[in-house]
Order: structure tokens, then C-alpha cells, then sequence
């Protein structure tokens, strides 16, 4: 297993980062074209549980997963060269999301700061940190202080806005980024500001990307077994209903990334990745799909750069404009609007279909 590349790994990190590419280009269909899309493909307005909710948390758990097969190749360097390492993987996941955020900025509006990839690189950052100093049960003991910490903290009063969980902005982490950030927020807009990647929101992220550490370790240590999958399967079935359980108590926001959002997702992940290692790596079974998102799995950021500079120009002119009002008359507005979609998931596919067959992987 050490030295095997798990395919369901790269799958599912693929898969991710398509739903990633398909539900922000609904989004930007949607909002900027007044184009109708399904419910279930844009993220809740605040509290709540969609599709398009599952996809970044299942990344952020599968950045998790990938430590244990990643950091033991660091073993023969010093420990400073290999937090050195990390530091610089994770300044350039910062700076690439940084630099996507200037080349399409305002200018003449305060300019977010935090973003996808940057939630990603303080995530990696701090999961890998943790992860090569203290075992698991250390591990372990850091997702419950932190999840049950971020939960009070959320709770806590703050000056500006009446506390209301379930009401956007309105938390302690929100303030925080008030206090901290500014006007360079996402929602700066919003009747309460908020950045739904923000500062305090890294620390569930970092615990959730540690819950994906464990389970990492757990299958390098037992293999892909009935026994294995047994586990994690049960482990998803107890998370995913502890956090929709507590959900009435403290919502499930993604903006937030609540800790019951946590749950709830990474719950979720270990269904999924558990289906995988049994359809992939157990089975055998291979197939065009699989080998469609395992190109994305692979170079997960050159395909999701790609898909930022490619959305705008394939979904917003005259021609996507005009086939979309042309398929609505045969279709619903809705399913018609995934066509188009689907030409930005392909069109973003063919570079990293490209390195793939050609060997290349770029890490960050």
C-alpha cells in the first residue's frame, strides 16, 4: 500500500474538483445570466445542505486522506526541510488563489483577500503540521477540541449584530473577519458582511482535513479490506447523523463551516470514499468515468485555475446565450442550462487529460 497510488483516492479528489468546476459554473450561469438552475446545484443561502454544498468539504477531507500516502516520502529529510516544505506548498496554494482573485478584481473596490485555494493552503498547511508531529490519538483529541471549541466560540456574543446562527454574518467568526479583514470580504455587500473562507472557519477545516488523515492512516495500516471499509462505513454513518442530529441545535453552514457541517460532510466523504475503495480497489473495476476524474484527481489545481478563466468566456456570449434559449424550448430551463455547464467541465478536462497521458503532474 506504501508504495501503490490508491485510484479511489484520486477519483474521488477528482470527482470534487468537477463538482467544483460544474457548481460554480451553475452559479455563474445562474447569477449572471438569470439563467433557472436546480435548487440542489447552488450552495444553501445560509443554513442547509446541498448538493453543490458537498464538494468543497469533500476536497478539504480527501486533502486529509492524501497525508499518510504523501508525507512518509519526507521522512529521510531534516524536520526543518520538511516544514519548509510544506510552508512553501501551502504559500503558493495562497498566492495562486490570491493572484486568481486580483486578475478578476474591481479595482476600485476593496479586494477579497481569502478564497478557495487560500482556505486550502492554511488547511494543508496546519493538517500536515499536526499531522507529522503527534499520532493519531493526539489526532484525535485535536478534531473534538476543536469542533466542540468552534461550536462555543460561534455562541460567543460579539459588538456589531445580535448573535443568530441561522441568520448570515451574524456569529462570532463573521465578526472576527469584520474585526480583521475589513471591507475585504466576499458578501462585503451583504446586510451583514461575511467571507465564507474565513480565518476562524480554517481551524473545523483543519480538524475536518485530520479526520481524512485518519482515515488515510487507517487504510495504509489494513489495506482495503471488508474489514476496513466495515469501519469506515460505520464511522460515515455515525457522523453524517451526529451532525444532522445536532443541526437543530447548531445549523449546518457551510459559510461558517460549522462544526456540524463537519460532520455532516465528512460523514458523507467516508460513505463515498468507502464505495470507492470497493468499486476501484477491491473490485477492479475500471471504466471510462474512472479515468475521466482521475485525470482530475491528479492535477486537481491546474484544473481548477483552468476552469476560472474558462467559465465567463464559454457560458457568458451571444452563442451559449442563444443555444441555451434554443435547447429551453425542448428541455426545462434547468436541465438545459447543465449543457453548457458540462462544455466548461470538458473544455477544463482536456489540459489535464493532456499531462496525464503525457505523465505530468504539477504540484503545488
Amino acid at each position: 500500500m506504501a508504495k501503490q497510488r490508491l485510484l479511489s483516492l484520486d477519483v474521488f479528489r477528482g470527482l470534487a474538483v468537477i463538482g467544483m468546476i460544474f457548481v460554480n459554473s451553475v452559479a455563474v450561469f445562474h447569477y449572471r445570466a438569470d439563467v433557472p438552475a436546480y435548487g440542489l446545484f447552488l450552495h444553501a443561502p445560509w443554513a442547509g445542505l446541498t448538493v453543490a454544498d458537498l464538494v468543497f468539504p469533500f476536497f478539504i477531507f480527501m486533502v486529509g486522506v492524501s497525508l499518510p500516502f504523501a508525507l512518509p516520502a519526507e521522512k529521510g529529510l531534516p524536520a526543518r526541510a520538511v516544514v519548509l516544505k510544506l510552508l512553501k506548498r501551502a504559500c503558493l496554494l495562497f498566492l495562486i488563489g490570491l493572484a486568481l482573485t486580483l486578475s478578476f478584481a474591481d479595482w476600485g473596490q476593496p479586494i477579497r483577500l481569502l478564497g478557495v485555494l487560500q482556505r486550502i493552503g492554511l488547511t494543508f498547511l496546519g493538517a500536515a503540521l499536526f499531522f507529522i508531529s503527534f499520532g493519531w490519538r493526539a489526532q484525535v483529541a485535536a478534531i473534538i477540541v476543536i469542533l466542540a471549541g468552534y461550536a462555543v466560540l460561534q455562541m460567543t456574543p460579539f459588538p456589531d449584530v445580535p448573535l443568530d446562527l441561522m441568520a448570515p454574518g451574524q456569529n462570532f467568526s463573521s465578526w472576527f473577519d469584520r474585526l480583521v479583514l475589513g471591507d475585504h470580504v466576499y458578501a462585503r455587500n451583504a446586510a451583514v458582511p461575511y467571507e465564507p473562507e474565513g480565518l476562524l472557519g480554517t481551524l473545523p477545516s483543519i480538524a475536518q482535513a485530520l479526520m481524512g488523515a485518519l482515515t488515510g492512516t487507517l487504510i495504509r495500516a489494513r489495506g482495503c479490506t471488508k474489514a476496513t471499509l466495515r469501519q469506515l462505513c460505520a464511522a460515515g454513518l455515525v457522523f453524517t447523523v451526529l451532525g444532522f442530529a445536532l443541526a437543530p441545535l447548531h445549523p449546518i453552514v457551510k459559510a461558517t463551516w460549522s462544526s456540524t457541517f463537519v460532520l455532516a460532510t465528512s460523514g458523507l466523504a467516508l460513505l463515498v470514499f468507502a464505495a470507492l475503495i470497493w468499486c476501484l480497489d477491491i473490485k477492479g473495476w475500471r471504466g471510462s468515468c474512472a479515468t475521466f476524474a482521475q485525470a482530475f484527481g491528479i492535477n486537481a489545481i491546474t484544473a481548477y485555475v483552468a476552469h476560472t478563466y474558462l467559465m465567463a468566456p464559454l457560458l457568458l456570449n451571444d452563442g451559449t446565450l442563444a443555444l441555451q434559449e434554443k435547447l429551453s424550448s425542448l428541455l426545462p430551463a434547468e436541465l438545459a442550462m447543465l449543457v453548457p455547464v458540462m462544455v466548461v467541465v470538458l473544455v477544463s478536462w482536456t489540459p489535464v487529460a493532456l499531462m496525464k497521458r503525457k505523465g505530468i503532474i504539477l504540484k503545488v
